[in-house]
């Protein structure tokens, strides 16, 4: 139902490294010197398999098996060293020598990855329960509560494992970097070498940014369980049906207190209660008077036209604490629809008092939606002939009923449950800010802050940020592709990036008199923005109705457009944007580019070409790392 475990994931992902390029040295062992490289190539198609069934024991998270598997490839490993030190001989020859120097990095790659799988494992043991992982440890408690005072005693104790892997880590990237990516085919017999070789890197120096990165805010983990004291969390609810730039629509709020890693809901409210009560005479911004239907004033709903949630975030606690709002804030914790429907999911359905029963099942009035997605938009937007004061009146409730399910969820749901919320973070369904430096620094270095990532000018970077500018709740039906073309020529990078919205879906019937729920417009309109690496410059942009808007903001070059009001997204039909620019980052044979997701969408399939051949296609679910050889 869920990606495995970020730290078992990583297990894996070592030994596909090691399988990658052990196969490309020995490919070349073989083509150059053939009876010695005839039998490493033999002992390669052995680890295969063997390496298969370790992909499996971890896809079963079976820990005993996991760890048998490890001895068995370990065991693999020597043999290949002793029979890759029989070519030690070619080690002299011109040519050749760079490849045997090669196959010596890959076996060091080796044994960094077997160690630090050891240590993975140690480190992973006690937190069995909250990973879902079948093995021999101690059931560490026997309920939901218990469990979290567990983790909130414990979780610090990573910290010096973390500082062991992260070193062997470094080693494994920087042997990787001085493999010369050009010195290999594309592709030999079938083998995909060079391609094979650029995404190990990829996927090493992702897995170097978690770990390295991810520490600092780890050792916050009893700060954020309340350990010392309790926190108050102020949830702020994004309607990602209704798209925005920080991940959706702010539709409400609640509070939550933090005590020794027990959740307490203090209460939530419609975010137009605290707009009647700010009752805004700030004029609105640009963006907003461009694009938007008749908003004159900025209001506290739409203070997120920041693609950085740090800065629209204190953009609105500026606002907030001016008219009365709780001052005792430790975070804000921004949410949104995915979010609930996980946690139904993993728990089942729950029932609300004088809301009904919520679920993840699909719900043929949203053109199978998950349930809890249209009740939530049912409760909160349903066509009355009488004045509503409290319209999310039953977002209190429903939470009190989701925490009070999960804390008591039987021990098998807290590995699923913990999984769920780990994906969340991963793909910014939850972002997170902290009014104290330290935190935020902590959360930034992490990634789960939501903000636009600062790179140096090395690195080349691409974020596409959409706007819903008043179309219902469009982005239910919405599905993007993207076909992005990189072009490296005469020392220069070029982009072009090519985006379809189609709504496959028949327009609602919005007219509110009739007593129908609007959720798809028959029109969509949308405020888009491209963040590219300062200094970059504009070719062509289509698809705009407007002329491309350019400036710089976050650090980034900005391309902004927008379609809707002459040229909108019908309901059943498709549109495309493109978007051609020069980089102001060169190629070079460790050429890096930064893809970064917006938050609250949903999955984009993601076609990548790389001088007019496919280099991969894959689904855009988080910020992603790719590493070319240009």
């Amino acid at each position: 139902m869920y990606k495995n475990s970020k730290l078992f994931t990583v297990i894996v992902s070592f030994f596909s490294v090691v399988l990658i390029i052990v196969t490309l040295v020995s490919v070349f062992a073989f083509f150059f010197v053939y009876i010695p490289g005839k039998k490493v190539y033999s002992q390669i198609d052995k680890a295969k398999t063997e390496i298969a069934q370790l992909q499996q024991a971890v896809s079963d998270k079976d820990l005993i098996k996991i760890k048998s598997q490890l001895t068995v490839l370990r065991n693999r490993l020597t043999s290949i060293k002793t029979d890759y030190g029989q070519l030690a001989f070619i080690g002299s020859f011109p040519v050749v020598k760079d490849y045997y120097q090669d196959g010596n990095k890959v076996i060091a790659i080796a044994d960094d990855s077997f160690d630090t799988a050891d240590i993975l494992i140690k480190a992973v043991e006690p937190y069995q329960d909250f990973l879902g992982i079948k093995g021999g440890g101690v059931d560490s408690a026997k309920t939901t509560e218990d469990r979290i005072s567990f983790l909130t005693e414990s979780v610090e104790g990573l910290i010096p494992y973390f500082d062991t892997i992260e070193k062997k880590i470094a080693d494994i990237e920087t042997n990787l970097d001085s493999i010369d990516a050009n010195r290999y085919p594309d592709d030999y017999k079938g083998i995909k070498i060079r391609p094979s070789l650029m995404k190990t890197k990829e996927m090493v120096a992702e897995i170097h940014k978690v770990i390295k990165d991810g520490k600092p805010i780890l050792t916050k983990t009893s700060w954020l369980l309340g350990k010392d004291k309790p926190r108050n969390f102020f949830l702020m609810f994004q309607n990602n049906a209704e798209l925005r730039p920080t991940g959706g629509f702010w539709t409400a709020y609640g509070i939550i207190k933090v005590d020794k890693g027990k959740l307490d809901p203090l209460g939530s409210d419609d975010i137009y209660a605290l707009d009647a009560k700010f009752n805004s005479t700030i004029p609105a911004p640009r963006p907003l008077k461009a694009y938007h239907i008749n908003v004159n004033y900025w209001n506290l709903r739409d203070m997120n036209i920041s693609p950085d949630f740090p800065t629209s975030v204190e953009t609105f606690l500026g606002y907030y604490k001016k008219i009365g709002g709780n001052s005792k804030i430790d975070a804000v914790i921004g949410i949104d629809l995915q979010v609930l429907v996980d946690i139904v999911k993993v728990i089942g359905r729950v029932g609300v008092p004088g809301f009904g029963n919520f679920s993840s099942e699909p719900d043929k009035r949203c053109d199978g939606c998950p349930q809890i997605i249209y009740q939530l938009e049912y409760l909160a937007d349903k066509p009355v002939n009488y004045f509503r004061t409290d319209r999310k009146g039953f977002l209190s409730p429903l939470m009190n009923s989701l925490l009070s399910n999960a804390m008591g969820a039987e021990k098998t749901k807290i590995g699923p449950l913990m999984e769920a919320m780990l994906a969340d973070i991963n793909q910014k369904h939850i972002l997170f800010y902290f009014p104290d430096k330290e935190m935020q620094q902590a959360a930034v270095l992490a990634n789960i802050a939501g903000s636009i990532t600062a790179t140096d000018k090395n690195t080349d970077y691409l974020h596409l940020n959409d706007s819903n500018m008043a179309s219902a709740k469009t982005n239910l039906f919405i599905k993007q592709k993207i076909k992005h073309e990189i072009i490296s020529q005469n020392g220069k990078v070029e982009h072009k990036v090519t985006v379809t919205y189609n709504n496959p879906s028949k327009a609602s019937n919005c007219n509110l008199e009739k007593g129908d729920l609007c959720l798809n417009a028959a029109k969509y309109r949308d405020w888009f923005r491209f963040y590219v690496p300062t200094g970059s410059t504009l070719v062509k942009m289509t698809g705009s109705e407007v002329e491309p808007v350019k400036y710089e903001e976050l650090g980034k070059q900005v391309f902004e457009g927008f379609y809707g009001n002459k040229y909108p997204l019908y309901a059943q039909s498709s549109l495309k944007t493109s978007i051609q620019y020069q980089s102001s980052v060169t190629p070079s044979s460790n050429y890096t580019l930064l893809l970064q997701k917006q938050p609250g969408t949903k999955p984009i399939e993601y076609e990548l070409w790389v001088n007019s051949k496919k280099y991969d296609t894959f689904s855009f679910v988080a910020d992603k790392t790719i590493k070319l050889a240009l």
